[in-house]
């Protein structure tokens, strides 16, 4: 179906808005440009909507009555309603600048947005400074709209409607999904317009409630931090494939990783109950919440879910239980706080079914809430066994191996510059050894050949658990640097210590001798073959084939350190896939 004829540049709505460039167009709609004449030229943004039917009509105005009556510099301001040539009109502020789709697009390679997989990262597209200076102020707004009775919800909170000013601010834009929350009402029919990957399980049976707004943000901050769009939230209901948040950016903290994963929780009474509590948790200085057992997330290749370590064995949020991020075979029993290691085969937690969650009507009252899922057996849903309705506990020695895989995956990546250190140390050490033992011009190719495939192994190392190939590329980099320096000062003592004992030996039968012309003679003695430099060579000063053979070897380990790189990338993928 053709979109409608959009508005002629120039054209006159409402005796004083003059229309101009088109902005954007759905099926709904169109956004232009516009110019309040009556208000001194002002700029102005002219919503046009095509369904002018009643329904159409009051969702309209409840856009336009929210934000008439809400002054903040993080929402548009409306400026007016009207109807004309068949159409309704908002005209509303005109905000300028790019939305974080845009921003997010021009920072990660090839534009490509949302196709993030483990273990490429050493850094996010967006840093969590920027994004909690971002989102920050949009909590509050968003907690001022949930604070109205009836609470007013968003529903549609994604990048591609936050604008981020030429100043920095972030301003949330299009509100044509409002909707007003009546917790007692049997179904909320209206709109079930859902962004994949943004919207909450409950917004696809229009079930939605504030939470569903935390949600939704919560899926904006975890796309910008890691550049992966979280799964749809209906097949999460079936097969969870969240992947944890580290595992795709290292460098996010644990609490932010907290924060996601409970704001992403697939049923509503799991995740914060307000905006503000989560906007206050992030501003914290100090969080204590990585004690509390409410998270139990423990990600294994290619994002499967592993069961996570005791509590006792890492003080953080990954050791509670409620939190869906996780397959439903996989659960946990909860443990208590304090609790020791056996307290995983006493606990008792009941088989959920995905399809039931629990949310709180307007007086506090839990009440029930079903959602479409397979039955048990069914598209990865475990069906339990008979008389056992929880997995089996494991035993002691699966905890604990079960807690140094999870110890090992989290750690900190490697550093370039350290395992450049090591295993330049290492390498020039050996090669120094290797020419001052066997002493043959061979044997500095074969030394040389050797450090070149230090170089090419400390690579693999820096990115066999995460980052890019760059990073071993600076870890081949530093490992020419430092195998250099310690194979000359090895070769150095080496030559010194085995000249001293042929001197000594030189002395002990001609003590009468020159001193000086013994020294020369067991200096030369202890003299490895050296290799027959090059004719080029020849013809330059010392200084200048210094230079030349040290700027050649740091750009061979530099070459040889990506290669390496690509090889551990190519081996973290296999991992993942087994």
């Amino acid at each position: 179906m053709s979109l409608p004829v959009a508005l002629t540049p120039g054209t006159l709505i409402g005796g004083h808005y003059i229309v101009g460039n088109l902005i954007n167009q759905g099926g709904f709609g169109a956004v232009y440009s516009g110019v309040d004449t009556s208000e001194k030229n002002r700029p102005c943004a002219i919503k046009e909507t095509y369904d002018v039917t009643p329904a159409a009509r009051r969702q309209a105005l409840m856009e336009a009555s929210v934000l008439f009556t809400v002054r903040s510099p993080h929402l548009p301001e409306v400026y007016d309603a009207l109807e004309a040539n068949g159409r309704f009109y908002l005209i509303m502020q005109m905000i300028e600048g790019q939305n974080l789709l845009q921003v997010l697009r021009s920072r990660v390679p090839g534009g490509r947005v949302g196709e993030q997989v483990p273990g490429q990262l050493s850094s996010g597209p967006c840093s969590e400074q920027e994004v909690l200076n971002w989102l920050l102020p949009l909590m509050d707004a968003l907690q001022e709209l949930h604070n109205r009775r009836p609470p007013v919800m968003h529903r549609d909170i994604k990048p591609g409607n936050i604008v981020l000013t030429p100043n920095n601010t972030a301003v949330l834009l299009d509100f044509g999904l409002t909707k007003l929350y009546d917790p007692n009402a049997s179904t909320q029919t209206l709109g079930r317009a859902v962004s994949e990957g943004f919207s909450p399980l409950e917004q696809y049976i229009g079930k939605t409630s504030p939470q569903s707004d935390i949600y939704s943000l919560g899926a904006t901050m975890y796309i910008l931090l890691t550049n992966r769009l979280p799964p749809v939230a209906t097949s999460r209901s079936v097969h969870d494939e969240l992947i944890a948040p580290r595992l795709l950016n290292p460098s996010i903290s644990p609490k932010m990783e907290w924060v996601l994963l409970k704001a992403l929780s697939l049923h509503a009474d799991q995740r914060f109950e307000s905006m503000g509590e989560l906007a206050r948790i992030l501003r914290e200085p100090s969080f204590d919440a990585y004690n509390d057992q409410t998270i139990a997330v423990q990600m294994g290749p290619a994002g499967s879910v592993l069961t996570p370590p005791p509590a006792h064995s890492y003080a953080g949020p990954h050791n509670d239980p409620t939190i869906a991020v996780r397959s439903p075979s996989q659960v946990m029993p909860p443990v208590q706080p304090g609790a020791g290691p056996s307290a995983y085969n006493q606990a008792p937690y009941p088989f959920m079914q995905p399809q039931q969650s629990y949310g709180y009507n307007g007086n506090g009252v839990q009440q029930q809430i079903s959602y479409p899922a397979l039955p048990p057996g069914q598209g990865g849903v475990p069906q339990p066994a008979p008389g056992y309705p929880y997995p089996p506990p494991l035993s002691p020695a699966e905890q604990k191996k079960r807690a140094r895989a999870y110890a090992a995956q989290n750690r900190p990546l490697p550093n370039p510059s350290s395992q450049g250190c090591l295993w330049g140390l290492i390498q020039g050490c050996l090669a120094a050894l290797m020419v001052l033992a066997l002493k043959e011009a061979a044997d500095f190719y074969l030394a040389t050949v050797f450090g070149f495939l230090f170089y090419v192994f400390a690579g693999f190392i820096t990115t066999r658990r995460g980052g890019s190939s760059i990073r071993g590329a600076w870890a081949g980099y530093w490992t020419g640097i430092w195998g250099t320096v310690v194979f000359w000062v090895g070769m150095l003592l080496g030559l010194l210590i085995g000249a001293t004992q042929r001197y000594q030996t030189l002395m002990t039968y001609n003590p009468q001798g020159d001193s000086r012309a013994l020294f020369t003679q067991a200096w030369s003695f202890v003299q490895p073959h050296w290799p027959v430099i090059p004719a080029f060579l020849t013809k330059q000063t010392p200084f200048v084939n210094f230079l030349f053979l040290m700027l050649l070897g740091l750009l061979i380990a530099w070459i040889l350190g990506w290669l390496g790189g690509l090889w551990g990338r190519a081996h973290r993928q296999e991992a993942q896939r087994i």
